[in-house]
């Protein structure tokens, strides 16, 4: 399963397709990330937080697996937030081409 975490960097996959989209983070903060997509064009297939070390509260990387529907265009829009509200302390946008 290809993997992406660079905004900056067009995300293209086939219909069907699975991919995933690692972004840092560090729930012990109580931050995670928070994705908002068309669920038309694709499917949240999972989502899990792999530690980047051993240590109590140490950070890591949140991982959202995805699988693409249709063929479409389409962004996915993650906000770093406390799930109790509050404004975003980050956000950023991937831009997908299902082909």
């Amino acid at each position: 399963m290809r993997s992406f975490d660079d905004p900056a960097q067009t995300i293209q996959v086939a219909a069907g397709e699975a991919f995933a989209v690692r972004l840092a983070g560090n729930p012990t903060t109580g931050y995670t990330w928070q994705a908002s997509v068309d669920r038309s064009c694709l499917e949240l297939i999972d989502q899990q937080f792999e530690p980047g070390g051993e240590g109590v509260g140490a950070g890591g990387h949140e991982v959202f697996r995805f699988r693409a529907r249709a063929t479409d265009q389409t962004e996915i829009v993650f906000e770093y937030r406390r799930p109790w509200g509050g404004a975003a302390r980050d956000a950023a946008r991937f831009l997908v081409i299902i082909g």
